[in-house]
């Protein structure tokens, strides 16, 4: 019984080591909290954002995009395509790199495009499906150049999922099912035509 007074002061004293080292580690994660969000703030970062490992996969994708639209810009400078970069970036890389050779051989980029009532279709591509409103020799009219990407996009992206993977088989896209009706040199020179800047993009 004498020594019992002295265990408790034993067990008190560990209990205040105890409760100091909790105070110590509280303190020291409020002041990297603190840093953290300081940091943050510095840089105009969202504390959560940062956090949040899905956001280093998305800022991946950004940059691989903003890369992309940069390159599309600084070759077609000058021409009306050059308004849809940012669209056209923002595609699977092998879709865009047939959006812009395509439009290339089709359309120039821009300069030979199909118009209703003297505006521009949008229409870079010799797209033809039936719509409300129909441009010049038979070609679909867009809306705006964002409307215009996603539905041709959407096309090649159908054909390659089919397999028409390669400029040599998106022959498809001037032919149609059969090319008898064009003269081999012309499909030749389409197909190397696309190649030649489907491979700038896309190799």
């Amino acid at each position: 019984m004498r020594n019992q007074p002295k265990k408790y002061k034993r067990i008190a004293k560990k209990m205040k080591n105890f409760d100091s080292g909790i105070r110590t580690s509280v303190v020291v994660a409020i002041l990297i909290s603190l840093n953290f969000a300081i940091f943050a703030h510095m840089f105009g970062m969202d504390v959560l954002e940062l956090l949040n490992p899905k956001r280093y996969t998305d800022n991946s994708a950004n940059v691989n995009a903003t890369m992309m639209e940069e390159k599309i810009r600084d070759m077609t400078k000058g021409y009306p395509i050059e308004e849809m970069a940012q669209y056209i970036s923002r595609e699977d890389e092998q879709v865009a790199a047939f959006l812009v050779s395509i439009a290339k051989k089709e359309s120039n980029w821009g300069k030979r495009s199909p118009k209703l009532n003297g505006k521009d279709c949008y229409n870079y591509w010799g797209f033809r499906q039936k719509r409300e409103k129909m441009g010049t020799g038979g070609h679909t009219c867009f809306d705006n150049p964002r409307e215009a990407v996603k539905v041709v996009a959407n096309r090649i992206e159908e054909l390659i999922e089919n397999g028409v993977d390669n400029p040599a088989d998106m022959i498809v896209w001037k032919c149609g099912s059969s090319c008898q009706t064009h003269s081999e040199v012309a499909v030749k020179k389409w197909i190397n035509d696309v190649d030649l800047y489907y491979k700038r993009f896309y190799n």
